[in-house]
């Protein structure tokens, strides 16, 4: 599955909330990956909501929808979660990073004009520095916490749904011996 790593749940004590190991389906974990996953949706989207647009400061997240929907779960082994991103940039997002100079937007690069897309849809071409020392500056990426509030509150989610599949399986006396 493409996409980088941002986070996880271990499945077993999951398993094990009413004292002894109760079977985790696939459509249980399935279940449990997507309540992950949207938990850390939901969060990204409140640090969307909250960071404003300043054009002198670090990055923040991208106003876009495909950001959103790049998130994605997959099952490793019997019942551990892993949260993925196809985000092209989801660790600098995540990690953060210090101001650098775009040393590959110059024409001693080959690079000649640079195509700007601004709000409106407008797009503004502008001329690239001549040198690697004259190279604009990239105003770096804001870091952002999403992920780990997003894991939290999964997890607790998660835990109302794993009560539920272990009353569901005490009832149908699928204890696992």
């Amino acid at each position: 599955m493409a996409g980088r790593h941002v986070g996880g749940v271990y499945g077993k004590p999951w398993s094990r909330m009413v004292g002894r190991p109760i079977k985790l389906t696939p459509a249980v974990m399935a279940r449990l990956g997507q309540v992950l996953v949207d938990a850390v949706v939901v969060e990204a989207k409140k640090d969307f909501a909250k960071q404003g647009k300043s054009p002198k400061g670090p990055e923040g997240l991208p106003d876009s929808q495909t950001f959103f929907e790049s998130f994605h779960y997959r099952v490793v082994g019997q019942s551990t979660i892993e949260v993925y991103s196809d985000w092209p940039y989801i660790q600098q997002v995540i990690e953060g990073r210090d101001p650098y100079p775009m040393t590959w937007l110059t024409r001693a690069s080959g690079v000649t004009v640079v195509p700007i897309l601004k709000d409106g849809g407008e797009v503004l071409f502008r001329a690239a520095p001549l040198s690697k020392g004259e190279a604009w500056v990239h105003p770096g990426f804001a870091r952002h916490t999403f992920v780990q509030r997003g894991l939290q509150k999964g997890r607790v989610k998660m835990a109302q749904i794993a009560t539920e599949e272990a009353v569901r399986t005490l009832a149908g006396g699928d204890i696992l011996r």
